[in-house]
C-alpha cells in the first residue's frame, strides 16, 4: 500500500512538472530618432544566423516583421557584441541602417537572450537613435495550466488522506 502511494506521489509530481511550461516573454523593439522602426522579438529567440569569432558574435533574424521608416514590411536585423555593429537593419522602406553602442544581448550566440532596457546609438551614416527594448502587452492567458497541477495534487492528498483513515478504522 505504501509504494502504491509513493508510485501515485511521484507520478502526480510529474504530471504537475508537465503542465508547466516555461514561456519566453514578447519583447518589443523600439528604434527613435535619426532612424525609427519597430518589431517584436521574444525574450530567448533562435536566430536564423549566428557567428562567433576574437572581433565579437553576431546573430541575425530574417523577415522580421514591424514598421521600419514609417512603412510597414519586413526587415533583416542582426544584432553584433564587442567590435561588430551591435544593430544593423535592412529594410525597403529604412535603407540600411547601422549603429554602434552597448551589447544588446547577453548569452551566447546561439542562444541569445534580451531583456528590457534603453540602449543610445551611434551610426556614421545612420546618425544617433535610441533603443528601448520593453514588455509587450499581451492579453494575459487563462492560468488553467498553473493551477491544474494544485488542483490535481490536492486530490492526490484527499484520496490519500481518505484511504489511510479507512484502513486505520478497519
Amino acid at each position: 500500500m505504501k509504494r502504491n502511494s509513493i508510485y501515485l506521489t511521484s507520478l502526480t509530481v510529474l504530471v504537475c512538472m508537465g503542465l508547466s511550461p516555461a514561456q519566453a516573454a514578447l519583447l518589443n523593439f523600439d528604434l527613435t530618432g535619426s532612424r525609427n522602426a519597430s518589431f517584436q522579438l521574444d525574450s530567448n529567440p533562435t536566430p536564423d544566423m549566428f557567428s562567433s569569432s576574437f572581433v565579437g558574435s553576431q546573430i541575425q533574424f530574417s523577415n522580421v516583421s514591424g514598421i521600419f521608416g514609417g512603412t510597414a514590411g519586413t526587415a533583416d536585423i542582426s544584432f553584433g557584441t564587442f567590435l561588430i555593429n551591435q544593430l544593423n537593419i535592412d529594410s525597403a522602406s529604412l535603407g540600411f541602417t547601422q549603429f554602434s553602442g552597448p551589447d544588446i544581448f547577453t548569452g551566447t550566440a546561439a542562444m541569445p537572450v534580451f531583456a528590457p532596457s534603453t540602449f543610445q546609438l551611434t551610426g556614421f551614416i545612420s546618425g544617433a537613435s535610441t533603443l528601448t527594448i520593453s514588455l509587450a502587452n499581451s492579453v494575459a492567458t487563462v492560468p488553467l495550466p498553473k493551477t491544474l497541477p494544485l488542483f490535481a495534487a490536492a486530490l492526490v492528498g484527499f484520496g490519500l488522506f481518505r484511504r489511510r483513515k479507512a484502513a486505520l478504522a478497519a
